[in-house]
């Protein structure tokens, strides 16, 4: 049995949470063996999605999660549907990475008892891809996410760090594998570590003009992550409240996901004129990144051969390194 979570019947008792929207400290409690490959039961509606609030969002339309089982100690299953694509890449890097944070998300505060009040730190994101997966115009897939908790062994108690593998399939086939580490701080916690930089002026910070849209691989400026420097692999970072991709609501911080975009990108740019499919990123966060303050990114290009480019991509803010991440794919 799949659990479909809704704001009426999962998210009673609404509070209030600095992620955004109305939150619940009730949690689901799916105890269902399941299997790998489920195939979607007659009549099933893969437009539901698992309530807003359960992945830290605003719009309903960002939610990829439809539902999800415990199929076992420490593993579940969920199914996500990705929208209708229409990019000229293989598949949209952001929507790979959203569909494993909402995962965890979903995993953390429906089954390890994460009170949705506390923040979520991101230390090590990783994943690979299949070098064959594609996804292609006018397709909107569902996938099947494997979620294993390893060694966590915890009864009765709020998780304060939880890593998690996940194995990501479409149609039974594998497509995507990840390995993170989620931790949350709790509010008073978070308070303290934060200080000055807890309140933000949203939306009023510099923000610099846009390389090109298409030399990073995007449509619109609004989602272009990068601005130029005059050095061809050195940018600043930008942060448009347009890209509701990336920024769903308020926040005190560039969130982790949008700091990968910029690794994403920045890769992307220095592999022009051929067009990066990326199979592999490994990202490691250090440091807050702050809205108001210069952070500098810089690329180094380890390897650019027929076959396999390796980017390094390093992010810099008042001269500490932010996060550190290595980019592999292929060209076409």
């Amino acid at each position: 049995m799949f659990i479909q979570s809704s704001a009426s019947s999962t998210m009673a008792k609404p509070t209030t949470e600095s992620s955004g929207g109305s939150v619940s400290d009730t949690t689901a409690r799916p105890r269902t063996a399941g299997r790998r490959h489920v195939d979607a039961p007659p009549g099933a509606d893969h437009h539901r999605r698992v309530a807003k609030e359960l992945v830290h969002l605003r719009d309903p339309q960002r939610v990829l999660i439809t539902d999800w089982r415990h199929t076992g100690p420490d593993t579940f299953l969920l199914r996500a549907q990705w929208p209708t694509h229409s990019g000229s890449w293989a598949y949209d890097p952001r929507l790979l990475t959203q569909t494993i944070r909402q995962a965890g998300l979903t995993i953390a505060h429906a089954e390890y008892q994460v009170p949705l009040t506390h923040q979520t730190t991101l230390r090590e994101f990783h994943y690979t891809v299949d070098p064959d997966f594609r996804v292609h115009p006018g397709e909107a897939p569902l996938f099947e996410v494997e979620v294993a908790i390893p060694g966590h062994g915890q009864t009765g108690r709020t998780a304060r760090s939880l890593p998690m593998t996940m194995r990501i399939f479409r149609e039974g086939v594998p497509v995507a594998g990840s390995q993170s580490d989620f931790g949350w701080i709790s509010p008073a916690a978070y308070r303290r570590l934060r200080g000055e930089h807890l309140t933000v002026d949203w939306g009023n910070w510099p923000l610099p003009a846009p390389v090109d849209p298409a030399s990073v691989g995007r449509a619109a400026a609004s989602d272009v992550v990068l601005c130029p420097t005059g050095d061809p692999l050195r940018w600043l970072l930008r942060s448009d409240i347009a890209n509701t991709h990336l920024l769903d609501h308020p926040v005190d911080h560039v969130p982790g996901l949008g700091l990968i975009e910029a690794a994403v990108q920045a890769a992307e740019a220095t592999v022009r004129p051929g067009i990066l499919h990326l199979t592999a990123l490994d990202a490691e966060f250090e440091r807050y990144v702050e809205f108001d303050t210069v952070c500098r990114i810089e690329a180094e290009p380890l390897r650019k051969g027929p076959d396999t480019v390796l980017v390094r991509v390093t992010g810099t803010q008042s001269g500490h390194t932010a996060f550190r991440s290595e980019l592999t794919g292929t060209l076409r």
